[in-house]
Formats: structure tokens, C-alpha cells, sequence
């Protein structure tokens, strides 16, 4: 109920109050109570803010019925609901600035997304759009489009719902505030291009569209087009003409237009009042197709140019999946789906300069008049018609997204609108001059033509392109570590370290591996064996007799990597040890090479031996496994975070106060997953973790203990501490 109640301030901002102000502050409730919840709560939440928001701006829908109301309604708050899955996340991300520039692009990437799909879009109730009379963020949009207002008032939204919160400390509370206000008045600053071609002056022709009840299509269409006729012809002898007179959208349907008589005198009249017309019409074309147009006539009346709507009205103009909605009778409405043209253009008539003609529904989209600015176009005339929303707020939403359009590409735009509201829009933005609902007569004004670009025309839009890599960035980006300790300081001299080696049927390479290491002074060996069938604990206990420096832990069963491993550093801490040693007893790990990585520790509290850096290598593998480790140590850096190229890698130096750390907590996993977690673990309790090159043998003796259930459960260990760690869904590794 709470989202519902938002959703409905929300609408506020929106004619009929208009009350654009609150948008600062209407979604900052929804965002608390997004705070802690699961993905499908935030969904739910999401889509009932949606639905208080678009169904109270939309309700004129309703004069269509409760289903096309529903249907419109719960379409658009579904976008909504998007938005709240994924605010469910964001907001709990431990970063206060990045998460509320999350949350402002996440809704913003929604909008723009919502304006495209499904059926070409919808994007009426764009929070940017709701502060065209601001006027310093608006000139914000001359730059990014409609998008970058979006995302300053979902920002504000964001910081003052972070200050109610009390997220975060007091002082980044406050900067986020003060952010947040100077991203709504920096705008500003923005200079917007001044239109500085020679003063064009238009007429536009305004009706009463409305007929009897028991007035047959046809006759409407007569009818319409007779009244526009005779007031247009009102025209005729004023001085100065006008350089362009426009009929607004509809003026011409069907009807009239295959009635040869109506044809006739609207060209008679176009001659007559001698002035170039565009007309507003719906044209039955020789092919059986049937288009929303718009006809350019010259002076003389003869065509000259046309333009075909592009970005048609689904279930107002045609209708999508027509056959398998035949059981909804209100489609009976729509009887004929009509084309759509094939490109969007400009208009060129003899004596004016090129500008641009987008029909109605198509002012919606701001791509549609970019691409005719890129095309030529110096000014706009919009043909409009909202008469079948009666007096509703219906035209004046409409209006304001006129006025964004002007600001984006920084021309004069002209609603010529067949009932009303026709207005004149400054390239600020600003409504020069306008009209009343279903009030006849002629609104006449002066644009100026530019050849000016915007950043937006320029560029397109970059920005909610921008607001997708954000996104993606915040969810998919590992956040960084908490805090970092100091670097270690040098290791003790001279150094006691404790190799430990686990075994299981490691007979034949065993008594190799522990020479190898007993050959660096210092390093000690313990073999934690788990009662090897082939005998290896025997021989091991042969070697400890006659070697002070070599022992043996005999265990009375198979019981993974893992533990061995733990055994052997809790025995490390429990002795005094410096340093822990992690190694293979398969000769697969070098001996030689421990003094380079012990030599490593002096910088570092975690050394690995890495395959992966420069003068590390792998010998004795195929080109597709050593690929797979490579693509499984990546996609364990990408979703952990880790700063190291192997960290799948078993040949390791820890230092003692690391490994006492480590062993604070329980670990989950075994074999690949377990070496991931000890370097994600050292790495996110502020450790130095480094590398150290290595080469890495294939074994010689025996069997790989490593499987495919192994490998498996390592992909999912890391995609789960992937989650956890960006989404803090329990304690990652």
C-alpha cells in the first residue's frame, strides 16, 4: 500500500497538477522501502509503485475502457517492477555514492528501455520529462536527452532516501545531498544553441472536431474536413499571409479524401488563401494500404512532398496479434491496421526551409526528431490530435514532451493540433503562444530555423547507453576490499617454515619431494597422510626416523584436500612457524622453486605460485586445458575481485599471522574451491596477496585426484561468493 500511495504522489508531477517538484522526492519512499528485501518483494514493490503512478497519469485511457486502461497500466509498471528487482541489489551495495548512481542509472536505462519494447515503446510519465518548467536541469537534456534529467531526479531520490536511512556516515550522507542538489542546478551553466535563421511565420488551423453521436464515419471525416476548410479560408487576404499554414493531424481521414468534391475545394482553398500547407491526413493509398500522412501542398495547392508516420500507435492505429485477440470486442474499433512508412525525412516545400513533421504518437520517442535534425530539419510542426481524450490532461502531457523535444535539438517545435491544445515552443523549452480544447481558430506565430546541433543530436543517446554499463558495472563488478592492513614487514632470519604435503597413493614420488625441500635450510616437512593403500605413509615413517625435520601425520581415512591442508597450517601456527608452505607431493610443484616464492613473502603475507605471469609456464598440457584453467582463473578474478592471474594454483607461502586469520572461520569447500577461498578469504581481510612464477608439471606418477564433480562444485563455490560478495546475501568467502 505504501508503493501504491508513492507511485500516486509520484503522478503529481505530471498534468493535471503539475506539480513538477515532487518528482524530487516521490520515489525516495519507494527506495526505502526496497531497503532489505528479496528480488521478488522488490518486483512487487516495484510494480505497485508503477501502478499508482502510471495508472493515475494515464487515466484518461480509461475513456477507452478498463481494459485497454489495465492492460496500458500494468504494461508500464512492469518496467517498474524491473527496476525494483534490481534496486534490490543495488541498495545493498556497501558503496553509498556508486549505489545511488546505480539506482539513478538503473531507472533511467529502465525508462529508456520501456521506450523501446515492447511494440516500439511507450514512454509517456517520464520523470525528465515532468521538469520541463525547471528551468536549469532541463537545459541538462539539450546534453543527454530526456535520459539525463531521469537521472538527476532519481539521484535526488536516492540521496535524500540514503539520508533518511542514515546509510553511511554522516558526512557522505551530507556530500550525497549536496551532489545531488548541484547536479539539479549545474545544468544551468549549460548554454542552449539560439535559433538565428530568418522569422518563419505559421498559421495553424484549430477545429471542433466534435460531431452528433449518430454521425456515420463518413460524415465526420466530411464534416471535419469541411470545418477546416472554412477556417482556413479565413486566411484569405490577411496581410501579411503567412509563409506556412498547417492543418492539424486528422484534418484530412478517408472519408474526405475520397470524396472528389471535399479533394477538390481543399486545394481550390489552398490556391485561394495562396500560402504553403501542410495538412494533416489519413490516406487510403492504391495499393490497399492505409497510412498516417502528412501532405505538403505548395502555394497553388498541388503536392509537393509527404511524409508517412513511422512509429505507429499499437491498438490505436493498428492491432498487434490481431487474430488471436479477436474475442476482445473493443479491437472492433480499429478495423483497418494501417502502415507504417519506411523512413523517417523531412519536408521541403518551395520557399521554406527543411523541417521536420513527426505525427502525434512519434513526438513521444526522441530518436524520431534527432534523426530528422540530422536529416535537415530546422524547425518542427507536429500534427496532433488528442481530441478523443476530451478534455482531459491528455494533451497537455503531451504538450510537455513537445517542449523536451525542443530543448533536446534546440528548435522552435509547432503542436498544430486538429482540436487543440496548438501551441508555439521557443527552443527553451517555453510555450510562446497556445491554444484552448475544441476552441476554433487560427493560432498564428514565428518560429526561427536552425542549423544548429545539440550534444544530443550529436551524439544520440550515449547516455542511457552509459547508464547500462553503470548498471552492469554495479551488478556484475566485484565490489573492492573494505580495507587494506599495512605492508608485512621482513620475514625472520633465519626463517622456519613448515612444508606440508598431503598424500594419497604418492608412493613413488613422495621420498623426491621431501629431499627437494629439505635441500632449502629452514624448511621443515610435514606429510599428512591419509592411510595410502600403496604404502606411502609406511615409507614417509621411514624417512621421518632418520630426518628431525621430516613428520608424519597419519590419518585413518580418506578425507579430502582440504582438511590435510588445515591440519598441517593449524600445526604450523601451534609450532611457531614463520611461514606455511602449500605444495603438491607429485613433483607437479618444483622444489626448487620454493626459494623464489619464500623470497616473494618478504613483499607479501599470501604468495602463489602463478602459471599465469610473466616467466610462469605449464609443460605437458593440451592447448584446451590449459585454455579452461586460464578461462576458470579468470572467472574467478572477475567474480571475486582477486588481484592474481592463478588462483587455483596449490603451491603457496602464507605468513603465520595470515594463516591464524584464515582458520577464524570454517571453510565450505574442497580441492579447486578451497585454494579459491583462501586467497578470497586473505584477500578480503585486507592481506597482501602477490604472485610468484612457477612452472607446473603434469604428474608422472599416479592419478589426479581432481574430478569433474571437483571442478564442478569450485564454478558454483565461486558464482555463489560471486553473489554473496556483491549483494551481501550471507558472509562470502
Amino acid at each position: 500500500m505504501a508503493a501504491l500511495v508513492a507511485g500516486l504522489a509520484a503522478s503529481l508531477a505530471f498534468p493535471p497538477v503539475g506539480a513538477w517538484p515532487i518528482a524530487f522526492v516521490a520515489v525516495a519512499p519507494l527506495l526505502l522501502l526496497l531497503r532489505d528485501r528479496t528480488l521478488p518483494r522488490g518486483a512487487l514493490l516495484g510494480f505497485c509503485f508503477g501502478v499508482g503512478m502510471f495508472g493515475a497519469t494515464l487515466y484518461w485511457i480509461f475513456l477507452f475502457g478498463a481494459l485497454a486502461w489495465g492492460a496500458l497500466v500494468v504494461m508500464s509498471a512492469a518496467s517498474i517492477a524491473v527496476f525494483g528487482a534490481i534496486a534490490t541489489l543495488l541498495l545493498r551495495r556497501e558503496h553509498h555514492v556508486w549505489g545511488a548512481m546505480g539506482i539513478a542509472a538503473a531507472w533511467t536505462a529502465v525508462d529508456w528501455l520501456r521506450g523501446m519494447w515492447p511494440l516500439g515503446g511507450f514512454t509517456w510519465a517520464n520523470l525528465g520529462t515532468s521538469q520541463v518548467d525547471d528551468r536549469a536541469l532541463i537545459h541538462l537534456a539539450s546534453v543527454t536527452g530526456v535520459w539525463g534529467v531521469t537521472f538527476v531526479v532519481v539521484f535526488a531520490n536516492a540521496a535524500i532516501a540514503g539520508w533518511f536511512a542514515r546509510q553511511g556516515r554522516g558526512g557522505v550522507r551530507l556530500a550525497l545531498v549536496i551532489a545531488a542538489v548541484a547536479a539539479i542546478i549545474a545544468p544551468a551553466l549549460i548554454p542552449l544553441p539560439a535559433a538565428t535563421g530568418d522569422p518563419v511565420s505559421i498559421a495553424l488551423v484549430q477545429v471542433d472536431v466534435r460531431v452528433a453521436d449518430d454521425t456515420s464515419p463518413v460524415q465526420e471525416d466530411l464534416t471535419v474536413a469541411q470545418r477546416n476548410i472554412e477556417e482556413y479560408l479565413t486566411l484569405a487576404g490577411q496581410t501579411p499571409p503567412p509563409d506556412l499554414a498547417v492543418w492539424g493531424e486528422g484534418a484530412l481521414d478517408p472519408g474526405a479524401l475520397a470524396d472528389p468534391t471535399t479533394v477538390a475545394n481543399v486545394r481550390a482553398a489552398i490556391a485561394r488563401v495562396h500560402v504553403p500547407t501542410t495538412v494533416g491526413a489519413v490516406v487510403n493509398d492504391p495499393d490497399g494500404s492505409q497510412r498516417t500522412s502528412v501532405l505538403a501542398f505548395n502555394e497553388a495547392g498541388n503536392l509537393v512532398d509527404r511524409y508517412d508516420k513511422v512509429h505507429l500507435v499499437p491498438f490505436g492505429e493498428y492491432v498487434p496479434w490481431r487474430r488471436r485477440l479477436s474475442w476482445i470486442s473493443a479491437i472492433k474499433q480499429i478495423p483497418v491496421d494501417r502502415t507504417p512508412g519506411s523512413s523517417v525525412h523531412t519536408i521541403t516545400q518551395p520557399g521554406l526551409p527543411t523541417y521536420g513533421t513527426p505525427i502525434c504518437f512519434e513526438n513521444a520517442f526522441p530518436d524520431i526528431e534527432r534523426t530528422m535534425v540530422r536529416e535537415g530539419a530546422q524547425f518542427f510542426v507536429v500534427p496532433v490530435n488528442n481530441a478523443s481524450y476530451g478534455f482531459t490532461a491528455a494533451a497537455d502531457q503531451h504538450l510537455e514532451m513537445s517542449r523536451v523535444r525542443a530543448v533536446e535539438t534546440g528548435r522552435w517545435v509547432v503542436d498544430a493540433a486538429v482540436s487543440g491544445i496548438s501551441a508555439f515552443i521557443d527552443t527553451d523549452g517555453q510555450v510562446v503562444n497556445d491554444t484552448q480544447l475544441f476552441v476554433p481558430g487560427i493560432l498564428r506565430g514565428q518560429v526561427r530555423p536552425s542549423t544548429a546541433w545539440t550534444l544530443y543530436v550529436r551524439y544520440g543517446d550515449w547516455f542511457p547507453v552509459l547508464c547500462v554499463v553503470i548498471v552492469a558495472m554495479s551488478l556484475l563488478f566485484a565490489p573492492r576490499r573494505r580495507a587494506t592492513r599495512p605492508s608485512p614487514g621482513l620475514l625472520p632470519e633465519p626463517l622456519r617454515g613448515l612444508a606440508v604435503l598431503p598424500t594419497y597413493d604418492e608412493r613413488g614420488t613422495i621420498e623426491q619431494a621431501i629431499r627437494g625441500v629439505l635441500a632449502i635450510d629452514g624448511i621443515d616437512v610435514l606429510v599428512v597422510d591419509d592411510s595410502s593403500p600403496d604404502g606411502t605413509g609406511e615409507l614417509v615413517a621411514q624417512i621421518a626416523a632418520g630426518e628431525p625435520r621430516v613428520r608424519l601425520l597419519e590419518r585413518p581415512a580418506k578425507s579430502g584436500l582440504a582438511s590435510a591442508y588445515l591440519e598441517g597450517f593449524r600445526t604450523a601456527i601451534t609450532d611457531g612457524y614463520d611461514v606455511a608452505i602449500e605444495m603438491d607431493s607429485d613433483l607437479s610443484h618444483d622444489p626448487s622453486e620454493l626459494p623464489g616464492l619464500v623470497a616473494a613473502a618478504q613483499r607479501f603475507d599470501l604468495v602463489v605460485g602463478s602459471r599465469y605471469i610473466p616467466g610462469g609456464s605449464v609443460t605437458d598440457w593440451s592447448r584446451s586445458r590449459v585454455a579452461l584453467s586460464r578461462g576458470g582463473n579468470a572467472y574467478a578474478g572477475f567474480m571475486l575481485g582477486l588481484p592474481i592471474r592463478d588462483a587455483t594454483s596449490g603451491y603457496r607461502v602464507y605468513r603465520r599471522e595470515l594463516l591464524h586469520d584464515l582458520l577464524q572461520e570454517p571453510f565450505a569447500s574442497d580441492g579447486y574451491g578451497f585454494q579459491i577461498e583462501l586467497v578470497s578469504r586473505a584477500y578480503r581481510l585486507g592481506y597482501h596477496v602477490g604472485e610468484a612464477p612457477i612452472t607446473f608439471r603434469e604428474r608422472v606418477y599416479g592419478e589426479s585426484k581432481i574430478s569433474k564433480a571437483i571442478v564442478a562444485e569450485a564454478l558454483w563455490s565461486v558464482t555463489r561468493w560471486g553473489w554473496d560478495l556483491r549483494f551481501h546475501t550471507r558472509q562470502p568467502a
